[in-house]
């Protein structure tokens, strides 16, 4: 369900078999659009208590959820949970494919400045959290 993770490894995975990442396959340009529920409905409720994990929001929003952690059940509990998420907030189901893309960058970029804040203030003064959405390049590779 956290799409920044998933297509990062899978940048990171091509790029260490000697094959193009996913980056550039597309001409330095990140995949789009892609529909994260992870940072969608991070957003949408906030200030919700307990964990984000896929089984926790499955359970939030009514989505069954067989066989946790295989790729298959886990992407159709995703792709079933965006839907659950658009039905519960009309403002977002509203948006097009290219605006939520969009928006989902401005509210990761968002919530890894005011996690980041946190952990400085709970006393890890180097805390950093990247703020790179959909896919993050390796620490060596950034520019």
């Amino acid at each position: 369900m956290d799409n920044a993770f998933d297509l990062s490894l899978l940048s990171a995975e091509l790029r260490r078999y000697g094959l193009p990442s996913l980056r550039d396959r597309l001409g330095g340009a990140d995949p789009a659009p892609v529909i994260d529920p992870y940072t969608i409905d991070r957003t949408v409720d906030r200030y919700r208590r307990g964990k984000r994990n896929l089984e926790a929001v499955c359970a939030e929003y009514g989505i069954g959820l067989d066989s946790a952690h295989d790729a298959a059940a886990d992407a159709l509990a995703a792709a079933r949970l965006a839907c659950a998420i658009a039905g519960r907030h009309p403002k977002v189901a509203a948006l097009g494919p290219a605006e939520l893309h969009r928006r989902q960058i401005e509210w990761y970029a968002e919530w890894a400045a005011d996690f980041q804040n946190f952990l400085r203030r709970k006393g890890d003064a180097a805390a950093v959290v990247d703020e790179a959405w959909p896919v993050r390049e390796p620490a060596d590779e950034r520019v």
